[in-house]
């Protein structure tokens, strides 16, 4: 092989590792702030529960402590929840990405139920709890009141 075919050749499997090295390479999804994740209902929620597969289940897990939030959406790339923010002593924020999760990957059509259980921060004391649950970045899509 002459040297300057070497060289170019060289160069371009130098010039293609980098890129795989670099920001082309696929994002991972973020990490969630969850303390537990799982996909199906929280453990003991019935199966024939009519509930609003548009907007998130919320329910307590211990009452004052802890909540879980079921979503509804592909099992494949479930939502992520990535902020908890408490708003005053009875409202409770949850931001979740979902479609900007998953930016290179293909994801299931199916519509599965995926909880997270999620410790309340130390500012939230009072009840009735107001959650609000919102979805990359734009507005709360569902508001669900915990006595």
């Amino acid at each position: 092989m002459k040297p300057a075919r070497s060289a170019l050749l060289a160069l371009t499997l130098i010039a293609l590792a980098a890129l795989g090295l670099s920001g082309c390479a696929p994002a991972t999804p973020p990490t969630s702030v969850a303390t537990s994740n799982y996909g199906g209902l929280p453990a003991g929620q019935s199966t024939d529960v009519d509930v609003d597969m548009e907007g998130p289940l919320v329910q307590w897990l211990d009452q004052g402590s802890s909540i879980t939030v079921t979503t509804w959406g592909s099992s494949g790339c479930p939502a992520i929840l990535t902020e908890v923010n408490a708003v005053d002593a009875q409202t409770l924020d949850l931001q979740y990405l979902e479609a900007t999760a998953y930016p290179d990957q293909a994801c299931t059509a199916d519509y599965a139920p995926h909880t997270s259980e999620i410790e309340l921060p130390s500012d939230v004391t009072g009840t009735p709890l107001t959650v609000t649950v919102s979805f990359d970045g734009k507005g709360p899509r569902a508001s669900v009141i915990l006595d």
